[in-house]
């Protein structure tokens, strides 16, 4: 194979690498580190991507799509490139030819570490997608320097640690020769600008990933250093460092607060005086702004851009208050991606006029103006600033990610929802090898949208059933491998995947799992599809009861790993340090994907997307996307639907626990079990639930789930019940794309 872009030879592609060895190492390639072969591959890849990336700024239509969120999951980008430019057998073979593999290059390459979630993988699709329509488009972000932590399990339990992803610099990026000066907390901090393409699936097009970096304008002070103050000397340094550290901190402090606003300001003042630098490189008016760009604004934290770009337009252009809102309301979008109680930002008036007096200033215009319409938002009220209200107020459209969400949300003004899709070029056609050859065996070129559809005409065929099996077989070795743990690879695969936190219920997963052991034990002759639990995620450093999980379920993977004969039945694995390559190893290998997050609290689960796409078949609660797309899909229904949860408003925990003899039951072994068995004091995490009357409904839907479990176990060894499932949930998730109505001209 060649690479699509200019039909280069292996040979070409060697003598290349061998070029950039002379230049920077001055060595043969006969003797070169893998870090050194990464290295000059990485710069001739780039020639590559660079000739494309500059006509595509130089040749558009005179329309932008601008992306602003906190969060980013990427992967590898060197898995990414390789693929889409068409080298992998080219690369393969060459590393070969030097004494390495392709999977020395790949697992050399450190991950971006700039997203952690749902949102990560969401707005990494936007702008993914934004490329494969050939829209000109940035993305962007801040430049963590060590991102999210890293997760390892340690005496059954999480514990953190920071990981430098930038130690040694990134391949893909490079530095812009601009900068931005900002005034934050007193501060005088510049904002410089990093740039990684983001290359279509044809590898025609190439989009933008800015990432922005705070630097001091000056990082010692010479004169209090001299002098042997060195904390104050260093003042300016610390206290801007500070801001690109890492994804997400502990704000339940003030000075965490504080250090969160910091880093809002600081990004969405860099993003949107980028965006406003762009438009005047190009065109001699801010007059028709509104027409020629679009900003999407993902979750809460890029909030402050919409006031930022209301006061750029006051400000520098003239602009009245009433007009420059009615082209912020034009301009943005808003894309609603978290939504529990814990994700509303607020912040105290007195903090953001500490951080930056005009953007207070500006905030309390808007406001006034606010209180002239007919339609009332409090954007701020009594010594407080409401972000969500900000977007409420001064976007186009606010959309929620599912529509029985949107159906059931108030609001003074008309809401609206969106289907997003997912990453099938990363997580289906260049990760699930055995899969695609399956398809093309079967006239699937790919993933793509027009080519599953041919995936209907298969369901009667036999052999296509038992392709499959061999396929995930396979997939499901490579989890085994990954885990290090021995699993029976002919065993039914449950998977989750997701942040762990009370709202995404993996304390229910764990309590069914829970009674199914205890059950076992009492008689071990009852009948049960061998089963693997995965589970993989990480809790927030900050977060009491998503810690507690992870202590709970290791701690039931210790029990029933003691039991010699339930362990051959049930099998707990914990998959720590979650990132996007562990993830595309799971979603393979998953059989049955868990979504079990109330109906009341779910919006998007991505991986949910992604395990049908793999051929996997769900349980999800009756929320999130589940009813966006009106066809028929083969989702196991869990729990109560909003309207039921908003209708039962009486609901009492205590009386639940002592009226389901399955909780009671449940709860009492867990309590009673001597620890050296279970090295967990259950009853920390029931006072917990009890305390806050089972607020996640946990003890409702454990009898529903078991029951499912159950109806999973049997339908998983009827091969074409099976497969058929699969294929109506395949068939549905692929009607998921980008809506044209988010990013659309005006």
């Amino acid at each position: 194979m060649k690479l699509k872009s200019n039909n280069i030879s292996q040979d070409a592609l060697l003598e290349r690498i061998q070029d950039y060895l002379y230049s920077f190492y001055a060595k043969d390639i006969k003797y070169a580190r893998i870090n050194e072969i990464y290295d000059c591959l990485c710069r001739a890849l780039m020639e590559e991507i660079g000739k494309k990336w500059v006509d595509c700024k130089t040749n558009y239509d005179g329309f932008e799509v601008y992306i602003l969120s906190f969060e980013y999951l990427p992967g590898k980008f060197i898995t990414d490139y390789i693929y889409k430019l068409g080298i992998e057998e080219v690369v393969g073979s060459l590393m070969s030819k030097i004494g390495y593999t392709l999977k020395d290059l790949v697992d050399f390459e450190k991950q971006a570490n700039i997203g952690v979630g749902d949102i990560g993988i969401g707005s990494s699709y936007i702008i993914g997608e934004l490329a494969n329509k050939k829209i000109r488009s940035v993305a962007y972000a801040l430049r963590y320097e060590n991102g999210n932590l890293k997760q390892k399990i340690v005496d059954g339990k999480q514990v953190e640690y920071s990981e430098y992803w930038l130690a040694n610099g990134y391949n893909w990026e490079h530095k812009k020769g601009f900068s931005y000066d900002l005034k934050i907390d007193g501060r005088d901090i510049k904002s410089s600008a990093y740039d990684i393409p983001i290359l279509s699936d044809d590898a025609q097009f190439v989009a933008t990933l800015r990432l922005f970096d705070a630097e001091p304008s000056k990082s010692v002070d010479y004169e209090d250093f001299t002098r042997g103050d060195f904390f104050k000397a260093y003042g300016d340094y610390i206290a801007t460092s500070s801001i690109n550290q890492f994804l997400y901190l502990d704000d339940s402090s003030y000075d965490g607060k504080l250090i969160r606003l910091k880093q809002e300001y600081f990004y969405t003042s860099s993003a949107v005086r980028d965006i406003f630098k762009r438009y005047n490189n190009k065109y001699d008016s801010i007059d028709g702004i509104e027409n020629r760009i679009k900003i999407i604004v993902n979750d809460v934290h890029p909030t402050l851009a919409l006031v930022e770009f209301v006061r750029i337009l006051l400000d520098d252009y003239g602009y009245s208050i009433n007009d420059a809102i009615k082209v912020c309301r034009k301009v943005f979008e808003h894309i609603a991606f978290s939504i529990t109680d814990d994700t509303i930002e607020t912040y105290p008036v007195d903090m953001v006029k500490r951080v930056n007096e005009d953007i207070l200033s500006t905030i309390v215009s808007i406001q006034e103006e606010l209180n002239l319409e007919e339609e009332k938002f409090e954007i701020i009220s009594y010594g407080t600033v409401y972000l969500k209200n900000i977007n409420l107020a001064l976007s186009d459209q606010y959309y929620y990610l599912s529509k029985v969400l949107k159906d059931e949300k108030t609001s003074t003004r008309p809401l609206a929802f969106t289907s997003l899709g997912t990453d099938r070029t990363k997580y289906v056609d260049s990760n699930n090898y055995e899969l695609m050859e399956v398809f093309k065996e079967f006239g699937i070129g790919s993933s793509k949208k027009e080519e599953l559809i041919k995936i209907d005409r298969l369901r009667e065929d036999r052999y296509f059933r038992d392709r499959l099996e061999e396929a995930k077989f396979t997939n499901k070795k490579d989890l085994i491998y990954l885990t290090k743990e021995k699993i029976n690879p002919y065993s039914l695969f449950d998977v989750g995947l997701s942040i762990i936190h009370e709202s995404k219920r993996q304390i229910l997963k764990g309590l069914a799992i829970a009674y199914k052991f205890f059950t076992f034990r009492e008689n071990s002759n009852l009948t049960y599809t061998p089963t693997t639990y995965v589970f993989s995620g990480k809790a927030n450093e900050g977060y009491f009861m998503a810690k507690e999980t992870i202590k709970f379920i290791l701690a039931l993977k210790r029990l029933i790993d003691r039991d010699k004969i339930i362990r051959e039945k049930i099998k707990i694995v914990f998959v720590e340090d979650l990132d996007v390559e562990k993830a595309k190893i799971i979603v393979k290998a998953s059989d049955i994907y868990n979504n079990l997050t109330l109906a009341s609290l779910d919006n998007e689960d991505f991986h949910l997307l992604n395990s049908c796409l793999n051929m996997s078949n769900i349980i999800s609660t009756r929320g999130g996307i589940t009813y966006n797309i009106d066809q028929k899909n083969s989702i196991y229904k869990l729990g109560q639907s909003i309207d039921e949860i908003k209708n039962d408003k009486f609901y009492r925990a205590n009386d639940f626990y002592y009226g389901s003899p399955m909780v009671k039951y449940t709860i009492e072994n867990l309590i009673r079990e001597p620890y050296a068995n279970f090295p967990y004091d259950f009853k920390v995490m029931y006072d917990q639930i009890m305390m806050y009357n089972d607020s996640f409904r946990i003890f409702k839907d454990l009898e529903d789930l078991v029951n499912i479990m159950d109806q999973v176990g049997r339908d998983y060894l009827d091969e074409e019940k099976w497969v058929k499932g699969e294929i109506d949930n395949i068939l549905w998730a692929n009607n998921f794309i980008l809506d044209d109505k988010i990013v659309r001209k005006r």
